[in-house]
Parts: structure tokens; C-alpha cells; sequence
């Protein structure tokens, strides 16, 4: 830890101190591994939380940072006010623009088929190509129909023609691959595309990541459910058996016999009755675990390539606070840990938190100048923003996720209390706060509670109402 401290501010070395030798020119991959090695040695938590180790991780956590995402340190331009009021016409992502030099259009396999992924043979703009390395989009292989996206794919590096690891962070940077004997460093080809096919596919990857985040928050809905119905382990190969008995299970569930062609209910029910060599059951068993543990990680990378992608759309549409809703949990978490918040909350409540400090953070930065970190986020409030960046099915949307928007734009509700109506009024008039559409409403709303109170208050109503008593 001392030699740590000792050299904050030189990166490159500070990550080599892990045993594993980068430089700035290392891919994120490569600066991950670094990271992770150092930081589980210095982490507080494994060294009595003393304010060395603190300071240490720190700097591991700043220099792994620093390597991997050089872009969100340098200077530009705050085109907000002194006030912290957005411009007149709010732009909410600068266009980059970068030459080519020493850039390949990299070579991409599908990760199923291993075909070679090609904008032009599948019929696709070139510019797919910048889409799918930034991590903003997914598409399908052209072999197997298979949708995958950059952080599932195959990459080669354009020199010794071997596979590395990308993250989408690297798409702007020149790595080397980290293979043996190959040290040349190279970046990744950005073609050309116009601003408004950039503004369409902003909105584009928005509605996906919606739909994809709606489509993840039903399974989970589901499973949560058939966990209660199912039960415990031992309820569940009852019902497999069970399947298997009215045969719609074909294979045993202990020992994977094959239930033929012919065979009736009885027959099962008496295999099931000898079915009782161990052997022969260990080895299906361990040949299930094996199959699952396959499929886990297929959907575990799935789930990684689903997070990234809102991540990178989150990003790429100018990282408004409003909008942390659209990403997972897991990367709330990773977000609110550089912030040092603790994690060991619901989503909606660390969004809450996180929201917060971003925005106390940004409105120092513009009180102060920013003489170094400019504005990095978009904070703009729920009235100021476009209609283009709040959720699109809204009405649709569950009480949690609801719970979640709220939070992203500082939003008051009770957590306990409040259901999806009180969540989508409260949204609606914090949406309309400052226009003369939240007066009308307000308007009509007393005039209704008036015409309620007067109703009430009529002798004619009162006498209409008693003589109904006293039938």
C-alpha cells in the first residue's frame, strides 16, 4: 500500500503493481484484470478499513479509471448558464468526431456459428458497424439468426489475427491486444454518419431498452412466482417425475433412460420403481449440472451484454440523471460505489441517493467554474426535458419501475404508500410544473371539488337524500 500511495498519479505503474504489467495503451480488459488483482489486496474491508488502505484504493480505483476512460477526464466546454439553467435549446450530446489513423474495421464472428459478422452482406449501413462496438446496438447474424452484440461477439486483432477481449470503452482508444509477441498498437475504424441518423438512433436504442427492460423485469416477476409455487428442490424432481410418468418428460429425470416410442404410463411408473443405480444416476446428474451451468453462463452473458448496452445508451444520450431508470441494478450499484454510497438498498432508493449526489456535484462544479472536471451529466428537471427522453409506455409500467422514474428526477413519494396511480400523478405534475397546462388542470380540479362541496350543501340534494333514508 505504501508504494501504492507513493505513486499516485502514475497509472500505468500503480496498475503493474497487481503483477500483471499495463500501460495506457492496454485494453480494458486487460486493465480490469490489473484492477481486480490490486484492489482485492487493498480493499478497506480486508485490511481493518485503516485510512492507508482507504487512500490506496483510491488511488487503484482513480488509475484504473484514468486508463479506461480517458475521454470523461478531459476539458470541454459547459454550455449551461451560470444559474444551472439547460440553454434555450437544450443539446444534450456533443457529436465526437475523430480521424482514422491507424484504425481498422476489425473483424467480428458471431458467437454462436463463428461466421464473420458483415454490414454488407446483411444489407446494413456501414456505420452498424460504430453502433454495435460502442455498445448501443444490437444485430443479428446473418448464419444463425442469433442477436448478439459486442461484448458476446468474437473480435480478432487486425495484426495477429487472435481473438481479444473488448469492452465497448475501447472503441475510441488505440489498444494492443494483449496476445504474445504482438505489441502493436491499433483503434477501431469510425465511418462516417450524419446527425440526424444519430438523433434516430438515439431514439431507437431508447424504445429497444426499454422494451428490453420491461421484457427482464417480467421473467424476474415470473420466476419469483414459480419459485413459490415450486417450492424446494426435492418438490421439484416430484413434479419432474410426475412429468415423466404422464410422459411429458422423455428422458428420466434421475438417470436419463429414454422413454420410447409405445411405452405407456406403467412403464415409466416401473422404471421409476428400479431406477435405483446410483452410478448411472451421479453421472446424468453431473451431465444436467454441467448442461445448466451452460446455459447459466450463455444467459449471464446475455444479461452483461443487455446492462452494457443500457449503459452505453445512457451514455450515448448525454448521461441524463433522469434517465438512470433505464439502467440495472447491478450498474446503480457500480455507479453508487465510485460515489461511495451504500448499496445495501432497494433499486429506487439508491437511485434516490445517487441522483442526489450527482446533482449536488454538478451544481458545485458550475458554482466554482470547473477548473478541471467539467460538467459530466445532463441534470435537468422533469419539466425541462424533451418528450422523447421520459419513458414511452409509462401507463404501462409496473409500481417498481414507476417507483425508479420518480426517483431518477428527485421526485418525493412514499415508498410504502403510494401505488401506480399516486406515482403517474405525481410524475404528471412535476412534468407540467411552470406551464399554463398544470394551472388548467389545478383549475378544473377545484372547480370540481366546488361543484362536489355545493352538491353536498344543497337543501334539495339533503331532502332527496333523507327521504331515501326513510324508504
Amino acid at each position: 500500500m505504501e508504494a501504492i500511495n507513493a505513486n499516485e498519479g502514475d497509472f500505468a505503474f500503480v496498475l503493474s503493481l497487481s503483477g500483471k504489467m499495463v500501460k495506457s495503451s492496454s485494453s480494458k480488459a486487460e486493465l480490469r484484470k490489473a484492477y481486480f488483482i490490486l484492489s482485492s489486496k487493498v480493499h478497506p474491508d480486508k485490511n481493518a478499513n485503516s485510512a492507508e488502505s482507504k487512500k490506496a484504493f483510491q488511488t487503484v480505483l482513480e488509475s484504473f479509471e484514468r486508463l479506461a476512460n480517458p475521454e470523461k477526464f478531459e476539458e470541454h466546454e459547459e454550455e449551461d448558464d451560470d444559474d444551472g439553467k439547460p440553454a434555450k435549446k437544450r443539446k444534450k450530446t456533443e457529436r465526437f468526431k475523430r480521424g482514422n489513423g491507424g484504425c481498422y474495421p476489425t473483424k467480428i464472428n458471431c458467437p454462436r456459428c463463428k461466421n464473420v459478422w458483415n454490414t454488407r452482406d446483411l444489407g446494413l449501413e456501414d456505420a452498424a458497424y460504430n453502433f454495435l462496438m460502442q455498445g448501443v446496438k444490437q444485430y443479428l447474424c446473418g448464419g444463425c439468426f442469433l442477436k448478439f452484440g459486442c461484448m458476446t461477439a468474437l473480435h480478432t486483432c487486425p495484426h495477429c489475427r487472435k481473438p481479444f477481449e473488448y469492452d465497448p470503452d475501447d472503441y475510441h482508444r488505440k489498444i494492443t491486444c494483449g496476445n504474445a509477441k504482438c505489441n502493436r498498437e491499433f483503434g477501431f475504424w469510425m465511418f462516417n454518419v450524419s446527425e440526424r441518423r444519430e438523433r434516430e438512433i438515439r431514439r431507437e436504442v431508447k424504445e429497444e431498452n426499454e422494451k428490453i427492460a420491461k421484457t427482464r423485469a417480467q421473467q424476474r416477476r415470473r420466476g419469483a412466482r414459480a419459485d413459490k409455487r415450486i417450492g424446494t428442490m426435492s418438490n421439484e424432481d416430484r413434479v419432474q417425475e410426475q412429468l415423466f410418468i404422464l410422459r411429458l418428460l422423455d428422458n428420466c429425470p434421475r438417470c436419463g433412460w429414454l422413454l420410447e416410442r409405445g411405452m405407456d404410463k406403467d412403464d415409466a411408473r416401473e422404471h421409476l420403481k428400479n431406477c435405483n443405480d446410483q452410478k448411472q444416476i451421479k453421472a446424468y446428474r453431473a451431465e444436467q449440472a454441467a448442461k445448466k451451468a451452460k446455459e447459466n453462463s450463455r444467459k449471464k452473458a446475455e444479461e452483461t451484454q443487455e446492462e452494457m448496452q443500457a449503459f452505453k445508451t445512457w451514455e450515448y444520450n448525454g448521461r441524463q440523471v433522469g434517465q438512470l431508470w433505464m439502467l440495472s441494478e447491478n450498474i446503480i450499484r457500480r455507479e453508487c460505489k465510485k460515489y461511495n454510497i451504500d448499496t445495501d438498498e432497494p433499486k429506487h432508493v439508491l437511485i434516490s441517493k445517487l441522483g442526489r449526489v450527482i446533482r449536488d456535484r454538478e451544481r458545485k462544479m458550475i458554482t466554482m467554474g470547473g477548473e478541471e472536471h467539467k460538467s459530466q451529466h445532463d441534470i435537468t428537471p422533469i419539466h425541462k426535458v424533451d418528450a422523447e427522453d421520459l419513458p414511452a409506455n409509462m401507463d404501462s409500467m409496473e409500481k417498481e419501475e414507476l417507483q425508479c422514474v420518480a426517483a431518477s428526477y428527485g421526485l418525493d413519494f412514499d415508498h410504502s404508500n403510494d401505488v401506480k396511480v399516486d406515482l403517474l400523478k405525481k410524475l404528471e405534475t412535476a412534468r407540467l410544473k411552470g406551464t399554463g397546462l398544470l394551472a388548467i388542470l389545478d383549475d378544473q380540479s377545484d372547480k370540481s371539488k366546488r361543484k362536489r362541496k355545493k352538491s353536498e350543501d344543497d337543501p334539495e340534494f339533503k331532502l332527496e337524500a333523507g327521504a331515501g333514508d326513510s324508504d
